[in-house]
């Protein structure tokens, strides 16, 4: 049961260059809302789904136990879940690093942590973020991620077999919005 906190030498540049790679079609496609995306500007954020989402209210509760909304949009395919969570902090702090790094930790016991990857992907904006991949009991790979910005907290999980695109593609293309709509 290894955890990795951060990759090292070529692999970590390799990761990083293929997330800002990423990142930056991700923008491009979002900023003309062009297919696959599904642009959601009521909650702030566009990804690939592998498919039509629905939606449903939930509350999320925070490390110390503390209730916040929440919606999560999920499409369930079988054994695979696809779902964004987006908490709303809007009575909370506006970017918190505990509550990103907690989000996170609840997320590890689902399975044999493969990597744990933290970065501040808002540099002066100070946007923090985690990516997760996690071997699941049942076999497939969890990858996740959890980042925070703006009184909002989102939380990607793509459970599918190992090596699935559509989670790989799911959890690299979510892009966060800001309120004018367009990529932070």
């Amino acid at each position: 049961m290894g955890e990795r906190k951060q990759p090292g030498g070529m692999a970590a540049v390799a990761a990083f260059l293929s997330f800002a790679a990423l990142l930056i079609f991700s923008r491009a496609a979002v900023a003309q809302s062009s297919p696959p995306y599904y642009v959601n500007r009521e909650y702030r954020f566009a990804i690939i789904f592998p498919g039509e989402p629905r939606a449903r209210d939930i509350t999320f509760r925070t490390f110390s136990g503390d209730p916040f909304p929440a919606r999560q949009l999920y499409i369930e395919r079988g054994t695979e879940r696809f779902t964004v969570t987006v908490v709303d902090f809007s009575t909370g702090p506006a970017v918190d690093q505990l509550i990103v790094f907690n989000a996170a930790a609840a997320l590890r016991p689902r399975g044999e942590v493969l990597l744990d990857l933290a970065r501040d992907y808002g540099g002066r904006s100070g946007m923090p973020g985690r990516q997760l991949d996690i071997v699941e009991s049942n076999g497939h790979q969890l990858r996740a991620s959890v980042y925070m910005w703006d009184h909002r907290l989102f939380i990607t999980e793509a459970s599918a077999a190992p090596g699935s695109s559509d989670a790989l593609q799911f959890t690299e293309s979510i892009t966060l919005l800001g309120p004018d709509g367009n990529p932070v």
